[in-house]
């Protein structure tokens, strides 16, 4: 993956300990890609919580006021002293619904890559949930990488990358071949047989191919394990196995949106996988910019 693929990477944040420890990831990531970091908390000033500052068009304004500078010095206390190093990044503070605000910034400021936990108890409201991260995924601008357990140290010595050979999978390619590189990873191309459309294409001939194609793209030979039938009761189960069975560090694979045909990585699996995954998944997304 060209460095310019990324260049602008999104995180979502609560202050709460989870969100926090995915800004130290976003950094590191930032040094691989050359990108630049906007640390975005989103204020939710309708929550129920509120319900009694909320009296009188001047409640609503003093609400307000006071919530927003509450995020800003919670932003110089712990996030600015980490993007220090960043040039052009920044901390912003944000009114409205969480996944809404999160889609519509990741939109207008044109991020390549969007990070968060996908638990987070941080505070007033759980915002960070699956019901938020699944919103998110199908609706995302961009690819997004979750993590639900930031405070391990994340070092993708094994990517596992899942594939239904469709055009659509093939999107996460240039990430995965990017991020093996700079890690040294060993790559693993899984799967997932379906009964319905087990004739339309040879996995064995399929995964050949791929296995060619990591090479030519610089992925030593013996670093490259093919599965092309791994098990499970459903695709997004059968990933999760076979990464907890493997020691996976990172799990690469594709994501329709709201739109598109019914192939392998609907968003259902991509949430599945994602909210059920106890290693970071990157869930590469079309641009929509």
């Amino acid at each position: 993956m060209s460095v310019s693929l990324v260049k602008h990477i999104l995180c979502p944040i609560d202050f709460s300990e989870k969100s926090l420890q995915v800004i130290d990831h976003a950094t590191r990531l930032a040094d691989v890609f050359g990108a630049k970091i906007s640390a975005l908390n989103v204020v939710d000033d309708m929550a129920p919580e509120y319900a009694s500052y909320r009296r009188s068009a001047r409640d609503m304004q003093a609400l307000r006021r006071t919530l927003e500078q509450d995020s800003q010095n919670r932003m110089k206390l712990h996030i600015e002293p980490r993007l220090r190093s960043f040039a052009d990044s920044q901390a912003l503070t944000v009114f409205g619904k969480p996944a809404e605000v999160i889609v519509k910034v990741a939109k207008e400021r044109r991020a390549e890559l969007i990070m968060m936990a996908t638990r987070s108890l941080g505070l007033a409201s759980q915002f960070i949930l699956g019901s938020t991260t699944y919103k998110i995924v199908r609706t995302a601008p961009c690819p997004l990488m979750v993590f639900s357990k930031p405070e391990l140290k994340f070092r993708a010595l094994r990517i596992l990358f899942p594939t239904d050979f469709s055009e659509l999978s093939m999107l996460s390619l240039p990430y995965l071949y990017k991020l093996a590189l700079d890690y040294g990873s060993d790559v693993h191309i899984v799967h997932f047989r379906q009964a319905h459309n087990a004739a339309s294409r040879d996995p064995a001939r399929e995964m050949d191919a791929l296995r060619r194609n990591a090479a030519s793209n610089r992925i030593p030979f013996n670093r490259i394990i093919v599965n092309d039938n791994i098990k499970g009761v459903t695709p997004g189960a059968a990933v999760l196995k076979y990464a907890k069975d493997n020691g996976i560090d990172l799990i690469v694979l594709s994501a329709h949106g709201m739109s598109g045909y019914k192939q392998f990585f609907l968003g259902t699996t991509a949430v599945e996988v994602s909210s059920k995954s106890e290693c970071p998944v990157l869930i590469v997304r079309k641009m929509e910019f």
